[in-house]
């Protein structure tokens, strides 16, 4: 039904920001490898989308040609225009290629119609309330499993400096440690990114108020503390952690398993 095409969008969005994540990780001259794999990546997003878009005038209407250049969306021209770059890597900062070049097929730039990009005027005019309530309620489900993800992988984090970090013994050892710091903070960067683009197709939807529970992320807000690896550490008491390590996401404050492994 209806939900299940609009969480099919929710996929395809996450795919195109982890695909334009990686290509702007790129260096300035990418392998043949490097490109090969960017390109298989975009002919599969390329059909997703497509299938996507085939199913589309089931749910917003008949008489909707979603191929109609005048069809109404809210165009970015860019995904990283709803979100800072949470990334700490130096990498992230160098020039990439060219990627942006008109001539080049970006599926991860194609905005699909959603309610959230429709409009909520429009979406109005084409009876489709009951789907932006739909939307809404997907979205604010994505928002909280990538915070969840966020708070996982942060508390991963912590653990491997608490324990592993700080204990290397070798130049071998710590080099293998902080290879999995890096591989723990990419899959935060991207969980923030995820997040973000969540809270700002919602502030495209009715339900505002959601917006007052779903804070903006911070890149200071990503920094793996001390105190969540652990907590009865000396000295601890007054630490603050960000916003939503006190957020109820679908009642996962009761079973923090990793949180149970320090101890």
């Amino acid at each position: 039904g209806a939900a299940t095409w609009l969480a099919t969008s929710l996929t395809i969005e996450e795919s195109q920001i982890s695909l334009s994540r990686d290509v702007k990780r790129l260096q300035t001259h990418p392998t043949d490898t490097q490109l090969l794999k960017v390109a298989r990546c975009r002919d599969k997003l390329h059909t997703q989308i497509t299938r996507f878009l085939e199913m589309a005038p089931t749910y917003l209407g008949g008489d909707v040609d979603v191929n109609d250049p005048d069809f109404p969306v809210i165009v970015c021209n860019s995904l990283d225009d709803n979100y800072e770059d949470y990334s700490d890597f130096d990498e992230d900062q160098n020039p990439g290629p060219d990627i942006h070049d008109a001539s080049i097929f970006q599926p991860e730039l194609t905005v699909i119609p959603l309610p959230s990009n429709i409009g909520e005027v429009r979406c109005r005019e084409l009876g489709l309330t009951n789907l932006m309530k739909e939307e809404i309620a997907l979205q604010e489900g994505q928002a909280n499993d990538a915070l969840h993800a966020i708070r996982v992988h942060l508390g991963d984090k912590a653990v491997i400096f608490h324990n592993t970090v700080r204990s290397a013994k070798s130049q071998a050892s710590s080099t293998r440690a902080w290879t999995r710091v890096r591989s723990v903070e990419t899959a935060v960067n991207l969980n923030a990114s995820i997040y973000s683009k969540c809270r700002s197709q919602l502030a495209k939807l009715p339900d505002h108020v959601l917006l007052t529970k779903y804070l903006p992320l911070k890149k200071e807000d990503l920094k793996a503390s001390s105190v969540v690896a652990d907590p009865n550490a000396r000295g601890q008491r007054d630490t603050t952690l960000s916003w939503f390590w006190s957020l109820d996401v679908q009642g996962d404050m009761s079973r923090n398993d990793w949180m149970t492994e320090c101890e």
